[in-house]
């Protein structure tokens, strides 16, 4: 064994020794080698579930659609729902509240104290609610926190003995059985979790506090309302991270060894409308076609992550970097989307596809013509056409492509360096460390963030080459 792989599980078990209650189940070397090895292709062919929502209801009149069929599905005395949002949204809650009245006479109360992580504490509170509403279906109006947030307080409600940290994926627990309906209206174009069974609770009573992944099959909202209203004014800084992390969840999945037909479909078309439709949203923040089509985009991507097993490796390395430099999400896991590819695809080919898909909405040559033209390059200049054309995407949408770039907040680079050690450590890690194409260790993961500084292409090709 080598002295590097030594070190990694010297340093889990000393999370080990906090106790088992506290430490994740992908803090577990045991564990963690197991997950590793369920993402073969033998284990593929034996246990492969794909789990998306019953109904998407797309369109200016997918909000009506949607209290169409919760007024037949319910009864009269089961007409009660829980709307979920944050402060700044509550306009919006208030939206769904006063149509599914007027339209099928459907009581509502709105729980507004959504924040960006979801710390236990706010849970609880809306639990108290639910004990006293007895609401049937739960409605999440907002981002990738609201629809967390959503999806663990019906957890704790229906099961409030649970430990999150010990739920090893594939999970089901039987819920619906109080709540028999959860549905997502996003009012971002990015995180995906309204197509996704996975939620990030914030742990803070662990020291330092960390973000803890919990997959569910049961977490996958049954209905998703993309109504171009919800997202028609998201300021442009917000378009353009938003869309990063949905770009980011369908490139980074697409290399990860966990892919098949149906994830691949997912994200291709869903880079494909990002690639089209992301620097029109981000310029012209009223142009419809471009919103709807970005909300698409992000849904199909957030499908694609997800049933792929996680999101690639990229959201390892954000994580770690967001928790430690306060960094927005899709900015951080943009910044690590080139290097996280760099690394696997010594040895996967699945990057020569996305060098395909980026040449082709990027460049003006014909489809046929830019086909032929990286079938016929080497796997290094098919990589290094790769970097190019995501770095131009990149500074089309005026999104940093390097830490170096980074203006919100400025990094310098000697706090950088010396906080690279807990970087490295809190990325291996990290549960989307494990679906890795190419094994993480400590060393690697350190030299992605060395790199990821400058984010220079002839390094990210050394990388690949090593």
């Amino acid at each position: 064994m080598s002295k590097s792989k030594t070190d990694q599980e010297s340093k889990i078990e000393k999370t080990s020794s906090k106790g088992k209650r506290e430490m994740t189940w992908y803090e577990d070397p045991n564990l963690r080698n197991l997950y590793v090895k369920s993402a073969s292709n033998a284990m593929k062919g034996y246990h492969l579930p794909i789990t998306t929502p019953k109904t998407v209801f797309t369109g200016t009149n997918s909000l009506t659609d949607f209290t169409i069929h919760l007024g037949a599905f319910l009864d009269e005395d089961e007409k009660r729902v829980l709307i979920i949002v944050d402060k700044d949204l509550r306009k919006m809650g208030e939206r769904v509240a006063d149509f599914i009245k007027e339209k099928r006479d459907i009581e509502s109360r709105i729980f507004d104290e959504v924040l960006p992580e979801v710390p236990k504490s706010k849970i609880n509170k809306a639990i108290d609610i639910c004990k006293e509403f007895d609401p049937k279906v739960f409605i999440a109006v907002g981002g990738g926190s609201a629809i967390d947030m959503s999806k663990l307080i019906l957890l704790y409600y229906e099961k409030p003995e649970i430990n999150v940290n010990q739920m090893m994926p594939p999970s089901y627990l039987g819920l619906r059985k109080k709540v028999y309906i959860l549905a997502a209206i996003p009012t971002t174009s990015g995180t995906g979790a309204e197509g996704s069974f996975n939620a990030m609770i914030y742990d803070d009573t662990r020291k330092p506090p960390v973000k803890v992944a919990v997959a569910l099959y049961e977490f996958c909202p049954d209905f998703v309302v993309l109504h171009p209203d919800f997202v028609k004014t998201m300021p442009k800084w917000l378009t353009m991270g938003t869309g990063m992390d949905a770009l980011a969840h369908a490139t980074g999945a697409y290399v990860l060894i966990g892919s098949s037909p149906f994830t691949d479909s997912m994200n291709i078309t869903g880079i494909e409308l990002i690639l089209q439709y992301l620097p029109r949203a981000v310029a012209r923040g009223d142009d419809m076609e471009a919103r709807e089509k970005m909300q698409l985009a992000a849904y199909l991507a957030g499908i694609g992550f997800i049933n792929t097993s996680a999101a690639g490796v990229e959201h390892a390395l954000g994580h770690s970097f967001g928790a430690v430099f306060h960094v927005h999400h899709g900015i951080t896991v943009g910044l690590f989307l080139a290097p996280s590819v760099a690394y696997q695809a010594k040895v996967t080919d699945r990057f020569i596809k996305l060098a395909e898909v980026y040449a082709i909405e990027l460049s003006d040559k014909p489809r046929h013509d830019v086909i032929t033209e990286i079938a016929h390059m080497s796997r290094e200049e098919a990589l290094r056409t790769f970097f190019k054309n995501l770095f131009k995407f990149m500074n089309m949408v005026g999104a940093p492509k390097s830490i170096s770039e980074l203006d919100m907040p400025q990094i310098d680079k000697a706090d950088y360096e010396a906080n690279l050690g807990l970087l490295a450590e809190q990325a291996f890690n990290d549960t989307c460390a494990l679906y890795s194409s190419r094994p993480f260790t400590l060393e690697n993961i350190r030299r992605i963030y060395e790199i990821a500084w400058d984010n220079d292409i002839e390094k990210l090709i050394k990388l690949f080459k090593t």
